[in-house]
């Protein structure tokens, strides 16, 4: 693995297989700024590549925000040119905030430790588990502004009934969604105290940590697409990845190690699913 990156925004560390991902810009409400937007995929790329970590937790500093999306005062960059009329057009590739987007399938858990607010919206939409401190809120604010609330409530469908994520968006943060609501909606899986909340990720990663890692990809990416298409092209896209795990080391080190009543030692994540 190669030496971990020097972040200014974020922090990453690796404890028994876990790496932690924080957001680190707590007085700013951990809204991601020019420099964030550029590290977040370069701590995406570190932890695809880093064999000492199976899973990774992402969080923010503090207890009052998860994020809060984009930095007005600095905003993060696009890749586009600036147009005839004046106004640079940025392509949807700008955006690559989260683990999905960076098309990362190591398993990824979003603890949410305060408010989530518009493009932090990403965060919980595209992390595969989240769970929630009991104090934690969930709104958007774009149209309050005059921004058009796209991406995230699209995002956000695909977890959740269309008229919850439309209500959140066109209410424009006049109304804000509990934790225990967020729960009954199927935006989170979990809430637990405040004080718990770290300590309930790092338990949900053990449990995930001792699973093959080639599989746990393989599997990540068949359910990830098959929201893209529909169920049979989502089926015979999942088939083919169990035929390519069938071929993998993983599969007989599975069997041998539960004859043998033993901890079966996997191969570490060699980038089977990296495009």
């Amino acid at each position: 693995m190669s030496e971990v990156p020097v972040f200014e925004t974020l922090s990453y560390e690796v404890t028994e297989g876990v790496a932690v991902i924080t957001l680190q810009r707590e007085k700013q409400r951990n809204a991601v700024n020019s420099v964030m937007s550029r590290e977040l995929p370069a701590v995406w790329h570190h932890f695809n590549k880093d064999d000492s970590a199976v899973v990774a937790i992402l969080t923010g500093a503090g207890d009052k925000a998860l994020s809060t999306g984009a930095d007005l005062m600095d905003l993060p960059e696009t890749d586009a040119d600036e147009g005839d009329d004046g106004r640079k057009w940025g392509t949807l590739s700008s955006i690559k905030w989260t683990s999905l987007q960076n098309r990362i399938w190591k398993p990824v858990i979003c603890a949410v430790n305060g408010m989530v607010v518009g493009g932090g919206l990403h965060f919980v939409a595209d992390s595969d588990i989240v769970i929630a401190a009991d104090t934690a809120t969930f709104f958007d604010t774009h149209v309050k502004v005059g921004l058009v609330a796209g991406l995230e409530p699209v995002s956000l469908v695909r977890k959740m009934p269309f008229e919850a994520v439309m209500r959140m968006a066109l209410t424009g943060g006049n109304e804000r969604m509990s934790a225990q609501r967020a729960l009954e909606l199927g935006m989170i899986s979990e809430v637990v105290p405040a004080a718990e909340l770290m300590q309930k990720a790092h338990a949900l990663a053990d449990l995930i940590k001792t699973n093959s890692p080639v599989a746990m990809a393989r599997t990540k990416k068949a359910l990830w697409e098959a929201k893209e298409t529909g169920l049979h092209a989502g089926l015979e896209n999942a088939w083919n990845y169990i035929m390519d795990q069938n071929t993998h080391p993983d599969i007989a080190e599975g069997g041998k190690a539960f004859v043998e009543r033993r901890t079966p030692q996997w191969l570490p994540y060699a980038g089977e699913c990296d495009e």
